[in-house]
């Protein structure tokens, strides 16, 4: 018995060597068919135009007082204007102090003293003023931003102070400054005294804002020429920015994006997080990224445009000429932050459902941008231009009389802009001007002169 079990361990023995080498030779004949992952397609973005915030800030235009009611004004394009630009990073500030002045006491510094006025379109934060200027002391926190610097002699002391002001919050506070009288009066007004003529308008604030206990009585003021003036009308051709830019300047892992057609044909390209969601018709396209991370520290205005302004940098840049507009906040208190473009000194104003191409809105929230919108449309080449004469400011105010067009007595600010008409590839830029009014919707204006404005002066 036992001489048989030995030979049949042996058999069992190589039966199990042989079947294991069987096996083996299977598994390497018979890789199972594994799908190969490719790697993430991280494909570095083309160089765009970038901007600082310091170069996004700047003001609208410059008003030059005289005394005796007389007023110019240069924008940006004017040599004058340009001066005080520069002028501005040497300027100093200290000893602010919140203020409260008298109806007699406006009336004299906007009309009789020697001074300079530093216009923004809308409120800018202090903290960004403080970039373009130099702030020694403390300012007053309760002040959040202005929308107008307004420089002023006062003989009686020979020293420059200065106005900060804020039409939106109806606060203003003052300060001595560095600036020598002999330099208002010898560099800065000079440069200003051949500038176009300007009608002062104020608007004075409604008696029921006024609470001596709450913000101070601060008037409003814009100006018209009293002159007709020359201004350009212009043809641009334009260049759509295509999908796969798009693709390229949002999207860090491109291989992850997919294409969605909804049923009104607007195109959403999205990674399953972030989405671009573009309007055919308008060519215009919004971003949006849903992902929140929550801050620690509440930011502050500044920050929040910083931060809006270094995403523009990394995700398509500055197409054409943009300026900051305004911050503000939403209905359901997120930050909207809005970018104005212009073609030399005019903004770039759309209306309607028609193509926009003339802001980049941002919503953000605790400086995270949440939403995005622009235009696809980017001006390229110059095709043609015509000089228009433009009316004046009697002249404008007694065609919105004469068209029956408003109550002039409720009109709170104007200025000339153009109005984008958008063609088979070309862009016209028309010159119009745009009247906003107390509680009403803004008027625009074609501003050329031939149209119809009357001769009877109106304004003064």
């Amino acid at each position: 018995m036992k001489r048989m079990l030995e030979p049949a361990k042996t058999v069992l023995l190589n039966l199990l060597v042989l079947a294991s080498f069987v096996l083996t030779a299977m598994l390497w004949s018979n890789q199972p068919n594994l799908q190969f992952i490719e790697p993430a397609e991280y494909t570095q973005s083309k160089p765009v135009q970038e901007k600082q915030l310091e170069q996004l800030v700047t003001p609208e235009s410059v008003v030059f007082h005289y005394g005796e009611d007389r007023h110019t004004k240069a924008s940006a394009t004017d040599a004058p204007y340009s001066l005080i630009v520069r002028e501005m990073s040497k300027w100093i500030f200290l000893d602010f102090s919140p203020l409260t002045i008298s109806s007699e006491k406006w009336e004299d510094i906007a009309r009789e003293k020697m001074g300079l006025e530093v216009r923004f379109r809308s409120t800018v934060p202090l903290s960004i003023v403080g970039r373009l200027v130099t702030f020694r002391d403390e300012f007053d926190n309760r002040m959040k931003g202005i929308d107008r610097l307004w420089l002023y002699y006062e003989k009686d002391e020979d020293v420059v102070y200065a106005l900060f002001l804020s039409t939106e919050e109806g606060r203003m506070m003052r300060s001595r400054t560095s600036i020598s009288p002999k330099d208002l009066r010898e560099s800065y007004l000079a440069s200003g005294d051949l500038m176009p003529e300007q009608i002062m308008k104020i608007v004075k604030p409604e008696r029921s804002f006024v609470d001596l206990e709450g913000p101070a009585l601060v008037w409003s003021t814009y100006y018209l020429p009293k002159n007709q003036l020359r201004m350009q009308q212009f043809r641009y051709s334009y260049v759509p920015v295509t999908n796969e830019r798009l693709i390229e300047s949002y999207f860090i892992d491109q291989s992850l994006v997919r294409q969605i057609m909804e049923r009104d044909k607007t195109v959403i390209f999205t990674d399953g997080s972030r989405s671009i969601q573009l309007r055919s018709e308008q060519q215009a396209f919004t971003f949006t990224d849903p992902a929140y991370q929550q801050r620690d520290q509440e930011l502050s205005d500044e920050e929040k445009v910083q931060s809006a302004v270094t995403f523009m940098n990394k995700h398509l840049g500055w197409l054409d000429e943009y300026h900051f507009e305004r911050i503000k906040k939403s209905y359901n208190e997120k930050d909207l932050i809005t970018f104005r473009q212009y073609l030399g000194a005019y903004p770039l104003i759309s209306e309607g459902e028609a193509k926009q191409i003339d802001t980049i809105q941002i919503t953000s929230e605790a400086g995270q941008v949440v939403t995005m919108s622009r235009s696809q449309l980017d001006l390229d080449k110059y095709i043609d231009n015509k000089e228009w004469t433009i009316m004046s400011g009697p002249e404008l105010y007694q065609y919105i009389r004469d068209k029956k067009l408003a109550d002039t007595e409720k009109i709170t600010n104007t200025y000339l802009a153009y109005h984008t008409k958008v063609g088979e590839g070309y862009v016209d830029l028309m010159p119009i001007w745009v009247v906003e009014l107390a509680n009403q919707a803004n008027l625009y204006i074609s501003a050329y002169t031939k149209q119809g404005g009357g001769k009877a002066h109106g304004l003064e």
